[in-house]
Protein backbone atom coordinates (compact mmCIF):
# COMPACT_ATOMS: atom_id res chain seq x y z
CA UNK A 1 0.00 0.00 0.00
CA UNK A 2 1.37 3.41 -0.99
CA UNK A 3 1.53 6.21 1.55
CA UNK A 4 0.93 9.67 0.10
CA UNK A 5 3.21 11.89 2.16
CA UNK A 6 1.49 15.19 1.26
CA UNK A 7 -1.97 13.80 1.97
CA UNK A 8 -0.74 12.46 5.31
CA UNK A 9 0.81 15.83 6.19
CA UNK A 10 -2.44 17.62 5.32
CA UNK A 11 -4.39 15.12 7.43
CA UNK A 12 -2.09 15.82 10.41
CA UNK A 13 -2.62 19.54 9.95
CA UNK A 14 -6.39 18.98 10.03
CA UNK A 15 -6.00 17.03 13.27
CA UNK A 16 -4.04 19.88 14.86
CA UNK A 17 -7.33 21.72 15.55
CA UNK A 18 -8.56 18.69 17.51
CA UNK A 19 -5.21 18.50 19.31
CA UNK A 20 -5.36 22.20 20.21
CA UNK A 21 -8.84 21.71 21.67
CA UNK A 22 -7.47 18.80 23.74
CA UNK A 23 -4.58 20.95 24.99
CA UNK A 24 -6.89 23.78 26.00
CA UNK A 25 -9.87 21.82 27.36
CA UNK A 26 -8.21 18.77 28.93
CA UNK A 27 -4.65 19.79 29.76
CA UNK A 28 -5.62 23.43 30.42
CA UNK A 29 -2.54 24.85 28.69
CA UNK A 30 -2.16 28.63 28.72
CA UNK A 31 -0.34 29.01 25.39
CA UNK A 32 0.18 27.10 22.13
CA UNK A 33 2.63 28.13 19.42
CA UNK A 34 2.59 25.91 16.33
CA UNK A 35 5.33 25.50 13.72
CA UNK A 36 3.28 24.57 10.66
CA UNK A 37 3.51 27.54 8.29
CA UNK A 38 6.31 26.07 6.12
CA UNK A 39 8.37 29.22 6.80
CA UNK A 40 12.11 28.65 7.18
CA UNK A 41 11.90 29.23 10.96
CA UNK A 42 9.01 26.75 11.29
CA UNK A 43 10.78 24.21 9.09
CA UNK A 44 13.85 24.45 11.35
CA UNK A 45 11.66 23.44 14.31
CA UNK A 46 10.03 20.67 12.23
CA UNK A 47 13.48 19.26 11.42
CA UNK A 48 13.97 18.97 15.19
CA UNK A 49 10.64 17.08 15.36
CA UNK A 50 9.03 19.95 17.28
CA UNK A 51 5.49 20.67 16.13
CA UNK A 52 4.61 23.19 18.81
CA UNK A 53 5.50 24.88 22.05
CA UNK A 54 2.92 24.41 24.77
CA UNK A 55 2.86 26.18 28.14
CA UNK A 56 1.39 24.09 30.94
CA UNK A 57 1.53 25.18 34.60
CA UNK A 58 4.05 27.89 33.67
CA UNK A 59 6.39 25.36 32.03
CA UNK A 60 6.92 25.44 28.26
CA UNK A 61 7.30 22.07 26.53
CA UNK A 62 8.67 21.35 23.07
CA UNK A 63 6.10 18.89 21.72
CA UNK A 64 6.19 16.37 18.90
CA UNK A 65 2.75 15.18 17.82
CA UNK A 66 2.08 11.73 16.42
CA UNK A 67 -1.35 10.68 15.15
CA UNK A 68 -2.70 7.19 14.55
CA UNK A 69 -6.13 6.43 13.14
CA UNK A 70 -6.47 3.41 15.44
CA UNK A 71 -5.17 2.55 18.90
CA UNK A 72 -3.31 -0.73 18.45
CA UNK A 73 -2.11 -0.68 22.06
CA UNK A 74 1.42 -0.15 20.82
CA UNK A 75 3.95 2.58 20.25
CA UNK A 76 5.45 3.07 16.79
CA UNK A 77 8.98 4.50 16.69
CA UNK A 78 10.50 5.61 13.39
CA UNK A 79 14.01 4.23 12.86
CA UNK A 80 14.57 5.44 9.27
CA UNK A 81 12.62 8.30 7.70
CA UNK A 82 14.21 7.34 4.37
CA UNK A 83 15.76 3.90 4.41
CA UNK A 84 18.71 3.30 4.50
CA UNK A 85 20.41 6.69 4.77
CA UNK A 86 18.16 9.06 6.71
CA UNK A 87 17.55 8.33 10.37
CA UNK A 88 14.11 8.73 11.88
CA UNK A 89 12.59 11.29 14.22
CA UNK A 90 13.86 9.68 17.41
CA UNK A 91 17.47 10.11 16.29
CA UNK A 92 17.09 13.69 15.09
CA UNK A 93 14.37 15.10 17.36
CA UNK A 94 14.70 17.33 20.39
CA UNK A 95 11.22 17.63 21.93
CA UNK A 96 10.56 17.28 25.66
CA UNK A 97 7.40 15.28 25.07
CA UNK A 98 5.72 13.23 22.40
CA UNK A 99 1.94 13.52 22.40
CA UNK A 100 0.69 10.35 20.75
CA UNK A 101 -2.94 10.73 19.63
CA UNK A 102 -5.28 7.82 18.94
CA UNK A 103 -9.08 7.96 18.61
CA UNK A 104 -9.54 6.67 22.18
CA UNK A 105 -6.62 8.18 24.08
CA UNK A 106 -3.69 10.52 24.13
CA UNK A 107 -0.36 9.28 25.47
CA UNK A 108 2.20 11.68 26.93
CA UNK A 109 5.61 10.10 26.35
CA UNK A 110 8.76 11.60 27.81
CA UNK A 111 11.13 11.91 24.86
CA UNK A 112 14.29 11.61 26.96
CA UNK A 113 13.27 8.22 28.41
CA UNK A 114 12.12 6.89 25.01
CA UNK A 115 15.27 8.09 23.29
CA UNK A 116 17.56 6.60 25.96
CA UNK A 117 15.89 3.18 25.78
CA UNK A 118 15.60 2.98 22.01
CA UNK A 119 19.00 4.38 21.03
CA UNK A 120 21.03 2.58 23.72
CA UNK A 121 19.15 -0.70 24.14
CA UNK A 122 16.38 -1.49 21.63
CA UNK A 123 17.81 -0.38 18.29
CA UNK A 124 21.19 -2.12 18.83
CA UNK A 125 19.26 -5.41 19.27
CA UNK A 126 17.81 -5.17 15.75
CA UNK A 127 20.10 -6.76 13.14
CA UNK A 128 20.64 -4.61 10.03
CA UNK A 129 19.66 -7.60 7.91
CA UNK A 130 16.09 -7.38 9.30
CA UNK A 131 15.68 -3.87 7.91
CA UNK A 132 17.04 -5.00 4.56
CA UNK A 133 14.78 -8.07 4.60
CA UNK A 134 11.72 -5.86 5.12
CA UNK A 135 12.87 -3.37 2.50
CA UNK A 136 13.54 -6.08 -0.10
CA UNK A 137 10.25 -7.86 0.61
CA UNK A 138 8.18 -4.72 -0.08
CA UNK A 139 5.90 -5.88 2.74
CA UNK A 140 4.26 -3.39 5.07
CA UNK A 141 4.83 -5.34 8.27
CA UNK A 142 6.84 -8.29 9.53
CA UNK A 143 7.03 -9.67 13.06
CA UNK A 144 10.30 -10.56 14.75
CA UNK A 145 11.40 -11.65 18.19
CA UNK A 146 14.20 -10.15 20.24
CA UNK A 147 15.69 -11.29 23.53
CA UNK A 148 15.78 -8.63 26.25
CA UNK A 149 16.03 -8.97 30.04
CA UNK A 150 15.81 -12.76 29.78
CA UNK A 151 12.51 -12.52 27.89
CA UNK A 152 11.61 -13.16 24.27
CA UNK A 153 9.72 -10.11 23.01
CA UNK A 154 7.69 -9.81 19.79
CA UNK A 155 8.12 -6.60 17.85
CA UNK A 156 6.70 -5.50 14.53
CA UNK A 157 8.83 -3.89 11.88
CA UNK A 158 6.67 -1.57 9.78
CA UNK A 159 7.47 -0.09 6.38
CA UNK A 160 5.58 2.77 4.76
CA UNK A 161 5.88 3.00 1.00
CA UNK A 162 5.90 6.77 0.47
CA UNK A 163 5.41 8.70 -2.72
CA UNK A 164 5.43 12.40 -3.43
CA UNK A 165 6.75 12.55 -6.98
CA UNK A 166 9.75 10.61 -5.65
CA UNK A 167 9.43 7.32 -3.75
CA UNK A 168 11.05 6.26 -0.50
CA UNK A 169 10.56 3.84 2.38
CA UNK A 170 10.08 4.77 6.02
CA UNK A 171 10.82 1.97 8.49
CA UNK A 172 10.03 1.79 12.18
CA UNK A 173 9.38 -0.57 15.04
CA UNK A 174 6.23 -1.06 17.09
CA UNK A 175 5.76 -2.89 20.37
CA UNK A 176 3.17 -2.78 23.16
CA UNK A 177 3.18 0.26 25.43
CA UNK A 178 3.80 -2.10 28.35
CA UNK A 179 7.08 -3.25 26.79
CA UNK A 180 8.38 0.31 26.68
CA UNK A 181 7.13 1.08 30.21
CA UNK A 182 8.81 -2.06 31.60
CA UNK A 183 12.06 -0.70 30.16
CA UNK A 184 11.92 2.73 31.78
CA UNK A 185 9.99 4.73 29.19
CA UNK A 186 7.69 7.22 30.91
CA UNK A 187 4.23 7.02 29.35
CA UNK A 188 1.08 8.58 30.76
CA UNK A 189 -2.30 7.74 29.21
CA UNK A 190 -4.64 10.70 29.29
CA UNK A 191 -8.21 9.39 28.93
CA UNK A 192 -10.45 10.26 26.06
CA UNK A 193 -9.79 13.12 23.72
CA UNK A 194 -12.16 16.01 23.16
Amino acid sequence: MLHNFKASLNHERELSAIADRFYRDVLKVSEIKRFNSDSEADMEMQRQDVDLLMTLNETTYRVSEKFRDKDYGDLYVEVFSKYPKTQGWLHTGSPNAILYFTPESVYWITHKSLSAFCLKILFPLIPEKWYDELFQSHKTIISKRIFLNKKLIRINMIQAHNHDGAAWETIGISAPFSFFEENGVKIKRIGNKC
